[in-house]
């Protein structure tokens, strides 16, 4: 890349980055909080954080990268992505309804923290297992791609360890103040280093955990922007520190500026893979929806499906083997658009796009239907299992569309059985008499009763 060159890109970098920070910008101070703000700040994240370290680890440290023509492919096809996203999330498909909607269910105290309860339950056992099966693999393993071999057992149970987030979500937004939201922080953290060191490194736990907790004090006010900023930075610091850890580099000097670019950028911004994918564009087998499909494959076990195949051959999957011819153990995240390219070539990036300003809409609807929720409770459910979703997003912005489906249905229909357990429980007891109603207290004989109760065990 010559410094001509550098000039060119770093123009379009500019532009495209003022486009979309300004319309994130004017959404934020229009509603603070939304999933379109929050996938806005992820796909920033993603596509345009790491276009400076690139440029640092060329002229610092003459590092190869891939060829200018393609990394302006690959910014131009993001630009272009999120302003046709942007027009789809901001276009309304019907007209808005006036007064209350029908309720689809509801959800009472011992509802909910039955909820919550087996939500964790399911975290905490299928750590449980995965440990009686492979001890602390942090201290056992010699690379980080030993995960993912065979002679670690369980790993699809990896799957449920996230759920304990969304349990402590249900805690948090029952009753949401300060000192539940410090709880919030700890507990989920704490449980983060646990499953760190259980499963040899890997940091997704504890990510999102201190993600979700900086978004909710942005939206209750608690944290400003400068704290988020200073928060980030910290982020970004641990998160590298732990890299090392799992890659058991001991660095100093030169090399650890250079080692903290590199992992940062392919940990935060793995941008340059859909230029490395542009670049070897030829050389794709357009897959269809099969990738979506293979995704899949991972929640089926062995027992139920004896000829399933060993290696799944998602997006990310085959641009890493396929495309690339690197058998080296670990996937390279293709990013959503690459994901798309992987599918059906440049002409899914538009309905792509599409497709994502529609998902972000549904979930903003369905976050703005737990806030307004008068039933407390019902608004708790509603509330955690938006932000729950989360890192389902993240997933999508860094690992592509096929992950994100699989993700996403898998959260969806755990959570949901767990509300469907819950309210069978709760019938159980009830029928059993164990559960008894207890009345609001009035303030005074004169107070009007507000009709609401509690059931309690």
């Amino acid at each position: 890349m010559t410094l001509a060159q550098l000039g060119g890109l770093t123009v379009v970098y500019v532009l495209s980055l003022l486009f979309i920070l300004t319309l994130t910008y004017k959404e934020f101070r229009r509603v603070r909080f939304n999933f379109n703000v929050l996938f806005s700040l992820l796909y920033l994240l993603t596509f345009y954080f790491g276009f400076p370290l690139t440029c640092l680890l060329v002229f610092q440290f003459d590092v190869k990268v891939v060829p200018v023509e393609n990394l302006l492919q690959a910014m131009l096809a993001a630009t272009c992505f999120y302003g046709i996203y942007y027009v789809c999330y901001k276009t309304r498909l019907k007209a808005k309804r006036d007064g209350p909607s029908r309720p689809l269910f509801t959800m009472n105290r011992v509802e909910t923290h039955l909820t919550w309860m087996l939500l964790a339950l399911i975290a905490v056992v299928t750590v449980s297992i995965f440990f009686m099966h492979n001890g602390f693999l942090l201290f056992k393993l010699k690379s980080y791609s030993q995960i993912f071999s065979s002679d670690v057992s369980g790993v699809a149970l990896k799957r449920f360890f996230y759920f304990f987030i969304p349990a402590m979500l249900v805690v948090f937004f029952i009753k949401p103040d300060v000192r539940r939201w410090l709880f919030f922080l700890a507990s989920t953290v704490a449980f983060g280093f646990l499953t760190y060191v259980i499963v040899g490194g890997t940091r997704a736990n504890i990510i999102i955990a201190f993600a979700l907790f900086l978004f909710i004090g942005i939206v209750r006010g608690w944290i400003s922007l400068w704290m988020l900023a200073v928060a980030g930075v910290l982020g970004i610091v641990g998160m590298f520190w732990l890299a090392l850890k799992r890659y058991g580099l001991n660095v100093s000097g030169p090399e650890a500026i250079y080692t903290f670019l590199y992992l940062t950028r392919d940990t935060f911004s793995p941008w340059e893979n859909l230029g490395l994918l542009l670049q070897n564009y030829d050389k794709i087998s357009f897959q269809g929806l099969a990738p979506i499909v293979r995704d899949f494959y991972v929640f089926i076990p062995t027992w139920l499906w004896h000829d399933r195949p060993g290696i799944v051959l998602n997006s990310a999957n085959y641009f890493t083997w396929e495309v690339l011819n690197n058998h080296s153990g670990l996937a390279i995240s293709p990013t959503l658009i690459g994901s798309l390219v992987v599918m059906g070539g440049v002409w899914f990036i538009p309905l792509g796009a599409v497709a994502v300003g529609m998902i972000m809409k549904w979930f903003d609807w369905l976050y703005e239907k737990g806030k307004a929720d008068a039933n407390p409770y019902k608004a708790a459910i509603l509330q955690s299992f938006c932000f729950g979703a989360v890192f389902n997003m993240i997933v999508l912005a860094r690992e592509g569309v096929d992950s994100f489906f699989s993700r996403v249905v898998f959260f969806c229909l755990v959570f949901g059985a767990c509300l469907v357990v819950a309210k069978l429980l709760y019938w159980m007891f009830d029928a059993a008499g164990l559960i008894r109603v207890k009345m609001p207290r009035r303030k005074n004989l004169t107070e009007p009763d507000s009709g609401r109760n509690l059931n309690e065990l």
